[in-house]
């Protein structure tokens, strides 16, 4: 899994880099085999006018699937990374599940097997009553 972390209209501290490092390797650690990338970048929306104007924004590129982005935005940036890493978490593990419903065999219900074909076209259904009735 490579991890990028970028910083826009700021610079990324050691500091904040080693924490979203260690969140997003504990957030996404047991999906490693399925991910290819992951980036993650931090900003200061509005500079320092202050407000919740924190945002980290998450994109995770899985194998074979699609691109997950989840974004936060909270009054300081390690907040928001921890909320945009939960949202993450549980999107990817939303995306890998899917994969594995959608790798059933093609053909095979869940209901059972099914009656062959003749000629076809599916045996009709007959009305009669599945228990004899009984004579009186």
């Amino acid at each position: 899994m490579k991890l990028l972390v970028v910083g826009e209209k700021m610079r990324v501290t050691e500091s904040l880099h080693d924490f979203l490092t260690r969140r997003l390797y504990f957030a996404l650690g047991r999906f490693t085999p399925q991910i290819e990338r992951v980036t993650a970048r931090v900003g200061d929306m509005n500079g320092p006018r202050g407000g919740i104007d924190k945002q980290c924004r998450i994109e995770v590129k899985l194998r074979g699937l699609e691109t997950v982005v989840r974004e936060a935005r909270a009054d300081d940036l390690e907040e928001a990374a921890s909320r945009a890493a939960q949202s993450v978490e549980r999107s990817v593990a939303r995306a890998v599940e899917r994969r594995h419903y959608k790798r059933r065999r093609p053909g095979v219900s869940m209901a059972g097997p099914r009656e062959p074909a003749i000629n076809g076209r599916r045996p009709k259904e007959s009305n009669a009553p599945a228990v004899e009735p009984e004579e009186s």
